[in-house]
């Protein structure tokens, strides 16, 4: 899986909460910061048997109103209804404030309608080292950017994605709930693939959000 590395201010504000997590390293979040890890997917949300790759908390890096992000990337896995999966891929936000938590996420929907965002997200799942992937209009289609009804704002976006040894079908969905994205990455184990099941896992990281703020007493940022 590839990892995509920041660019400029404006631009990573952007893509950190479209797959972008900076290469992943030994890092502690800030004393007193909600507990990422619980907010996460967890394996016991999936079937027996799912491979956990990378699991911790990343460097936001300076100057993006950011506290910390984590990521948890599954491999083979299948949902607690028999739905196999190749790949799941979950990167949390912790924003500085709601208010800023918003603005990424209105971000992210002109990020998610146009073809750069297209290519960012096609390359999430398929990296350029597997044949050389470079992602076209040609090879990455895209489907209606919809809500997905979960946490305060959401959103949906279902690709197909086309290399020369195989036909890939994800659905990615984001979400904010208070000061916090959640950006998942769902991948079929074989074509079709349900929105119903992304939906499902999303709503699933959102009510462990709910939960670990609540216990928390905060909202994740400040106002």
């Amino acid at each position: 899986m590839k990892r995509l590395g920041h660019r400029t201010v404006a631009a990573a504000a952007l893509a950190l909460a479209v797959w972008a997590a900076a290469a992943a390293q030994a890092y502690s979040p800030p004393r007193g910061t909600p507990d990422l890890a619980r907010m996460t997917l967890q394996p016991s949300d999936l079937a027996r048997g799912a491979t956990v790759l990378f699991s911790g908390y990343l460097d936001p890096g300076t100057g993006l109103n950011l506290r910390t992000q984590y990521d948890r990337d599954f491999g083979a896995a299948a949902t607690t209804a028999g739905v196999k999966l190749a790949q799941i891929q979950i990167y949390l936000t912790l924003a500085d404030s709601t208010a800023y938590a918003k603005t990424l996420f209105a971000q992210l929907t002109s990020l998610y309608s146009s073809e750069s965002g297209h290519a960012i997200l096609a390359l999430e799942v398929v990296p350029v080292s597997v044949n050389g992937f470079h992602p076209t209009p040609n090879n990455a289609r895209f489907g209606k950017l919809r809500s997905a009804g979960i946490g305060q704002q959401s959103l949906l976006e279902s690709g197909t994605i086309t290399t020369k040894s195989a036909t890939i079908v994800a659905d990615f969905v984001s979400l904010r709930v208070d000061g916090v994205l959640a950006s998942l990455a769902i991948v079929a184990a074989q074509p079709p693939l349900a929105d119903a099941v992304a939906i499902g896992l999303a709503r699933t990281v959102a009510a462990h959000i709910t939960s670990v703020l609540a216990a928390a007493g905060s909202s994740g940022g400040g106002r």
